[in-house]
């Protein structure tokens, strides 16, 4: 769909980007602008700039960038039309008419099949054929409307029933398949329901929809104690969080995060809105960023205590503690989860026991001390050895201190003795980093561009592109003196000559060099590089001296490549070689 640049004028000064910005991640003003945590890597210290004066934002952490439409793209995982159109339904503006939009068309398509399909198995779950998932739910302990709350159902045990309902409905079976709701035999080439004989869990996403199902088995015909949606193009489970849409909205300052769904509805009906649960996955740094974004500042963590439930554990307090998260770890006593506690003691006894929970650091600890023998001098030394280590972790200054204290008087030694320890763990760590960052400056950086691979290989040349590109965003009307000294053929590296090619044909053609009209033919991550060309260009000046001497890099590498004897040049300068000659000829 080609959307006009007064359209997307107009969707842009409708959606101000401190307001869109602000409903995902809470910002700080800094003079005229502001300052937010990025919401698109872990980080504790704000290094998102958000500038009012020219709408748009600018990590100087992860080179994420672009204007209020790209950073929708980003945070939504939607492709341009779907932004543009997410951003447009926002402001009461309708889409322009047209028959493309397939991708947006498509995720619309497992939405409403979603839906239908939640709608079925939840009247199903109230029908005579539903009754087994019924009695479960109440011997859980659920109400009518906590049931209808969370949207819960019944998958009967049949083959076929959601699959012929759905096809009464006009949705195919491939489509089914391709959304989680129908698995596809390959021996008879047949379709038969993925969801079979089990209490069924929707996944809501914050606005509502429905994104995929989780069904958990009620007898022992399957191994398989939970079976959940794959992903597909509205489901991704290492960003999703459930019963995110009702925790968002919660009055509370932390977040209680645990293992089972059914865990979360039994907080939420007994009053503690803020949980949620991760679905199938262990806490990755998505999940922790989509919390912190919220403005959540710690996290209580009441995972199993099982070996998996503290692997569990160690795991999210790393991945929390990157994005500044502040944990505490529940510990269940008489009980094997959240949902068995409160069933036996009730709500207050519950309240209780999240306000007793432990901190990550002192859980650390108790785990290393009860790993050893602490009544021998053996056992004191390994725990000492192995606690020096993690106290160096600690970030915190004060924090440092007072458990560098607790450690010592737990060993019984004087507490410049372990002071000294983490000090020397410190300084040695500190050391190893400074050797790194001097081999990165002797061997040159050794990740690799993955939006322009060849960057690394032509360091000067791609400095020079980018510059030449930053003129074409700023002043267009330098594209003839360009063209007088340079083709695209004179840009070594891909991307960048990609880039070169279309804002070339939208300049000559009349149309705007805007990076929003250029941005439908990238992705959002190709349009956050093409925004820090323009954002590292911005305190250049554009001047005929600076231009010339971009385009005098690129006329000196075509150059030298001309003198490369044919025979020396490799397969990818072969075939420019040959192209640029060609192109001369016609």
């Amino acid at each position: 769909m080609r959307l006009s640049e007064d359209f997307l004028e107009r969707v842009k000064e409708s959606n101000d980007i401190y307001d869109i910005i602000s409903s995902y991640v809470p910002l700080k003003k800094t003079g005229s602008d502001y300052v937010c945590n990025c919401p698109f890597h872990s980080e504790k210290t704000p290094s998102c700039h958000i500038y009012m004066s020219t709408q748009s934002f600018y990590c100087f952490g992860c080179g994420a960038a672009g204007d209020v439409i790209n950073f929708i793209r980003l945070y939504e995982h939607l492709d341009y039309i779907e932004s543009v159109k997410f951003l447009a339904q926002r402001a009461g503006i309708p889409m322009p008419e047209d028959g493309g939009d397939d991708a947006a068309k498509k995720r619309s398509r497992v939405l409403e099949m979603n839906r239908e399909a939640g709608r079925f198995y939840h009247k199903l779950l109230y029908s005579p054929a539903g009754k087994e998932g019924l009695d479960y739910f109440y011997g859980r302990g659920l109400t009518d409307h906590t049931i209808k709350l969370y949207g819960l159902g019944f998958a009967p045990d049949s083959w076929d029933s959601l699959k012929k309902h759905m096809n009464a409905l006009g949705y195919g079976d491939e489509e089914m398949t391709e959304a989680s709701l129908l698995n596809k035999s390959t021996k008879k080439e047949s379709f038969y329901d993925f969801f079979r004989h089990r209490v069924m869990f929707p996944f809501f996403d914050v606005r509502g929809n429905i994104v995929g199902f989780s069904g958990r088995i009620v007898t022992n015909d399957d191994d398989r104690k939970y079976l959940n949606t794959r992903e597909s193009i509205v489901y991704n489970k290492s960003t999703f969080l459930y019963s995110l849409n009702y925790a968002k909205n919660s009055d509370e300052k932390s977040m209680i995060i645990c293992e089972g769904n059914l865990d979360v509805i039994a907080m939420h009906q007994a009053g503690f809105k803020n949980a949620v649960a991760t679905c199938g996955t262990a806490m990755t740094d998505s999940h922790a960023r989509t919390i912190a974004n919220l403005g959540f500042k710690k996290a209580i963590l009441a995972y199993d205590s099982d070996a998996a439930g503290q692997k569990a554990t160690a795991r999210a307090m790393n991945v929390l503690d990157k994005v500044g998260i502040t944990t505490k770890i529940l510990s269940i006593k008489n009980a094997k989860d959240p949902d068995e506690f409160i069933k036996k003691f009730g709500k207050e006894a519950f309240d209780l026991l999240l306000a007793e929970s432990e901190s990550g650091i002192d859980y650390e600890l108790n785990k290393l001390r009860m790993s050893v023998d602490m009544t021998t001098a053996e056992g004191k030394s390994e725990y000492l050895k192995k606690a020096v280590e993690f106290i160096a972790n600690i970030s915190n200054s004060i924090d440092r201190a007072v458990y560098i204290s607790t450690i010592a008087q737990q060993c019984d030694i004087s507490r410049a003795n372990v002071d000294s320890a983490v000090d020397q763990i410190i300084r040695h760590r500190y050391k190893e980093k400074q050797k790194d960052q001097r081999q990165n400056i002797i061997s040159g950086p050794r990740k690799r561009d993955k939006i322009n691979p060849q960057s690394n290989r032509y360091p000067l040349e791609v400095r020079a592109e980018r510059g030449i590109i930053a003129f074409l965003l700023h002043s267009p009307d330098y594209l003839n003196r360009i063209n007088e000294k340079l083709d695209s053929d004179d840009f070594v590296t891909q991307f960048n000559r990609r880039i070169f090619i279309d804002l070339t044909a939208m300049i000559s053609c009349g149309l705007s060099n805007d990076i929003t009209v250029l941005a439908e033919r990238y992705t959002a991550e190709e349009t956050s590089e093409i925004y820090k060309i323009k954002h590292e260009n911005n305190d250049l000046p554009y001047s005929t001296e600076r231009l010339n001497d971009y385009i005098a890099v690129l006329v000196a590498h075509r150059d030298k490549m001309n003198e490369k004897s044919v025979t020396d040049m490799s397969e990818d300068e072969l075939r420019k070689f040959a192209d640029r000659i060609k192109n001369k000829k016609s």
